[in-house]
C-alpha cells in the first residue's frame, strides 16, 4: 500500500485512496502471556505472568484515507484492501 493507491474498506465496501500512511502505528511484535490455565472467574494480576510470546495480529500502519461518500478517516491498515492493484495488471 502506497500514498495514491485506490483502496476499499472491507467491512463496509467504501471506496477511497490514501493520503497518508503512519507506519508502525499500531500494535507490538511482542506481549505478556499466561500460558497456564486460570480457574474461571479469577483476576489475572500483572505478577502471574510466565513467558512471553508473538501478537496476533503485529505492527501495522495507521492509514488516512480520502472516502468518496465522506470526509476523511484514518484506519487500521488490516481494515483495508487495495483494489487499484487488481486493475493494473
Amino acid at each position: 500500500m502506497k500514498v495514491g493507491d485506490l483502496i476499499r474498506q472491507i467491512s463496509t465496501g467504501r471506496i477511497g485512496i490514501v493520503e497518508e500512511i503512519d507506519e508502525d502505528y499500531y500494535g507490538a511484535r511482542q506481549a505478556f502471556k499466561i500460558y497456564r490455565e486460570l480457574p474461571r472467574g479469577k483476576c489475572i494480576r500483572g505478577n502471574m505472568v510466565d513467558g512471553f510470546g508473538p501478537t496476533k495480529d503485529g505492527i501495522r500502519d495507521r492509514v488516512t484515507v480520502c472516502w468518496t461518500d465522506g470526509l476523511p478517516d484514518a484506519l487500521d491498515s488490516k481494515d483495508l484492501e487495495v483494489i487499484s492493484e487488481h486493475y493494473s495488471k
